[in-house]
């Protein structure tokens, strides 16, 4: 079931209309102290079709892809070793040159049987140069000559490892592109933040893209929590003011691109409607310099923290890491299950260690 607030009761059944189709049926109606009314509503088989679901709130927001997303690889691409061992071999080489010939060239010594250690570890999986740079001048502060501890001590150095504060009063916005996995993110941590008595409180505001409402309805009744659909900022504000969640809220967004005003108004005006804190959300894997450029422009909204996700999905995660990196963002969680209950990883520089010792692209043996 999902819930609705509305100004009036034939508000609040137009809006379920909208989000459920005319099959929905009105379940209870609660008047609240501000005048305006919560309707619960769930849907049934009817013969007749659905409505459409409402158009995306957001200027340019996807409406036709499935929250997977352009970021999976081509079937059986990992499964080559000797295409992958070419492939770690030629990183490694166009690191060494341009480290060697490059504006690093007083800061790495390519020669050094460390440096050269941990580049061969670190250059496979698509590191940048720049974070290359200091993950080696970090990993120089290690006490045991381990490439593992020296790699622990290189991104304790070079990242902030900061885990998300959750409120009832500070919802978190999760944004970030199409497919990035914000929805699957909001109700990881929601289940991490169901016990203790205080049920978290779900709201999504990405209703206009191709079977979102089922994902959220799946996801809601897994976890036996209700979800708020939001059509408008003012209906987030309108939940924050009369739900009075004792548990800790989400605020789910649909996947925008940060280069549109259109795209990047509306974003400003739930996180001020609702008093959130925006999170980036990125997979690990894609585009690194398209990364970079997406993770500087969602700081100019406020952005301070990212999650990044599909660390089941690819073993080269250099493109999450540097544009965390250089766009200064904090490193909240990781993903690397599409299971709900299993949860979201708290990041931490031995985890990070570990996973790129661990699914090194062209190890061999």
């Amino acid at each position: 079931m999902m819930k609705f607030i509305a100004s009036n009761l034939e508000a609040g059944k137009a809006k379920a209309q909208r989000a459920l189709g005319k099959q929905a049926t009105v379940l209870s109606v609660r008047e609240l102290p501000s005048g305006d009314v919560e309707v619960t509503a769930s849907d049934k088989p009817a013969p007749a079709a659905p409505e459409p679901a409402p158009k995306a709130t957001f200027a340019g927001a996807a409406r036709d892809a499935v929250d997977e997303g352009p970021f999976k690889m081509a079937a059986g691409a990992r499964l080559n070793e000797s295409i992958e061992h070419r492939f770690s071999e030629d990183a490694l080489a166009r690191v060494t040159g341009a480290l060697a010939g490059g504006r690093n060239k007083n800061s790495l010594d390519m020669s050094d049987k460390d440096v050269r250690s941990l580049a061969e570890i670190l250059a496979p999986h698509g590191i940048g140069e720049k974070l290359l740079a200091a993950l080696v001048d970090g990993a120089r502060k290690a006490k045991i000559d381990e490439d593992i501890y020296r790699l622990e001590t290189a991104f304790e150095k070079t990242f902030q490892f900061a885990p998300l504060s959750f409120s009832p009063t500070q919802p978190i916005m999760l944004v970030g592109p199409t497919g990035a996995g914000k929805t699957s993110c909001s109700a990881k941590m929601a289940a991490m933040n169901a016990g203790g008595g205080a049920k978290p409180l779900m709201m999504t505001a990405d209703v206009g893209r191709a079977g979102a409402v089922d994902q959220i309805r799946a996801y809601s009744e897994a976890l036996s929590a209700a979800y708020f659909i939001l059509e408008s900022p003012l209906d987030a504000a309108q939940v924050m003011r009369n739900e009075r969640p004792g548990g800790a809220v989400f605020l789910d967004t649909p996947g925008v691109s940060p280069y549109d005003g259109g795209d990047v108004a509306a974003l400003r005006s739930y996180q001020e409607a609702a008093g959130a804190e925006p999170v980036l959300v990125l997979p690990a894997s894609g585009d690194a310099a398209e990364y970079v450029d997406w993770a500087h422009a969602f700081r100019e909204i406020g952005v301070t923290r990212c999650i990044l996700t599909k660390f089941d999905a690819t073993k080269r995660v250099g493109a999450g890491l540097s544009a965390a990196f250089e766009a200064g963002l904090a490193l909240s969680y990781f993903s690397e299950t599409p299971f709900i209950s299993e949860g979201l990883i708290k990041a931490t520089p031995e985890f990070l260690a570990r996973r790129l010792i661990a699914s090194r692209p062209g190890k061999v043996g």
